[in-house]
């Protein structure tokens, strides 16, 4: 029977966007590749210095708890995410936790598709899309001209939507001004304000169409004050992304705080978290957009899951100007017409050497 032989961390070192892949080994020698959360913008530090708090929690508990168990479905994954969930538990069991654990899980999942030779799509269930809807998410800019000048390679590259990450309303305005009326925009706030900021942003920019304002609010998970910004705005008001398990989608979800849910499955433990959050927001009647900023395994893995879930409206994907970007990964997805095709196998179909 397989069984994990080794659980191996990988920093991938980079000033803006480190990342740190995950390798698991069974004894039959085949080896699965997941991704933790990148952390927080440093480029202060050490390049890789903002994701070695994941590596330690993987390389002194998740990992060492995994040893020699058997992973033979995905039955056995939902068992080992339970047994790390205990292990971590006086830890608290969300934040670095979190992160560090959806590296593992990403990495089983993976694991087991390469050892069936099927595409991750097929373990989650019926392939309820074909093609999914796909928006360029920008770095951080601060100036119009380079956000317009993005968009435009954006657009040539079959895009038909980005997301700006910006919390200037007059820069916001200038770029809906200056960019085609048919190429949607949203706009990620990224926490900038406090209640009563948020509430001027959106009454502010109501005029311009947008598909949807993304976290305006600090502290992010007060989700009482999102739910007032919510019912003040008539654009709709999106975020998740900082929420780390699926209790803490449901309570975004109930307290009414948002119009479209943006879980993270490089935060809240994977793909074995991301399945019941996706049944719970299927159930909410919300529309699901994952939220994603890599093109390694947490891409591929948010885009399998995409794929199953009934809920899928967007699926994220990073886009940054030239002489930036992800060292050691994959490549953009192609894009066509706004949307990308089936994700590839097997497994996650992140590309292994």
């Amino acid at each position: 029977m397989p069984t994990i032989e080794r659980v191996r961390t990988e920093i991938l070192p980079d000033a803006a966007n480190p990342q740190l892949l995950v390798h698991i080994t069974d004894n039959e020698g085949t080896t699965g590749i997941g991704e933790t959360w990148w952390g927080h913008y440093r480029p202060d530090l050490d390049p890789g210095a903002p994701v070695v708090p994941y590596q330690a929690v993987i390389d002194a508990v998740l990992g060492p708890t995994l040893w020699g168990l058997a992973i033979s479905s995905t039955a056995d994954i939902a068992a080992a995410w339970d047994t790390l969930i205990r292990a971590t538990y006086q830890y608290g069991d969300d934040g670095i936790v979190r992160g560090a654990l959806s590296g593992i899980d990403l990495a089983l999942w993976d694991l087991i598709g390469r050892r069936e030779g099927v595409p991750v799509t097929s373990m989650l269930g019926p392939r309820l899309h074909d093609r999914i809807p796909v928006y360029a998410s920008l770095t951080w800019h601060g100036r119009a001209d380079r956000i317009i000048a993005d968009i435009a390679a954006a657009a040539v590259a079959g895009f038909s939507a980005a997301k700006l990450h910006e919390s200037d309303p007059l820069l916001i305005r200038t770029v809906r001004s200056e960019v085609d009326p048919a190429f949607s925009l949203m706009v990620d706030v990224s926490a900038a304000y406090d209640e009563a900021g948020s509430l001027a942003l959106v009454a502010g920019l109501e005029d311009l169409a947008l598909d949807w304002i993304e976290e305006p609010l600090y502290p992010q998970r007060d989700r009482a004050a999102l739910a007032r910004i919510r019912s003040s705005s008539s654009t709709p008001i999106a975020g998740g992304e900082n929420e780390l398990s699926l209790a803490g989608i449901n309570a975004l979800v109930d307290a009414g705080a948002v119009d479209l849910v943006q879980p993270e499955i490089a935060k809240v433990g994977g793909l074995t978290e991301a399945r019941r959050i996706g049944a719970a927001i299927s159930s909410s009647g919300l529309p699901l957009a994952p939220h994603n900023f890599s093109l390694g395994p947490s891409l591929h893995a948010s885009w399998h899951w995409a794929a199953a879930e009934p809920a899928t409206r967007w699926l994220e994907i990073p886009w940054l100007p030239a002489g930036q970007g992800f060292p050691g990964l994959g490549e953009l997805p192609v894009v066509d017409g706004g949307t990308i095709g089936l994700p590839p196998g097997p497994g996650l179909g992140f590309p292994h050497e």
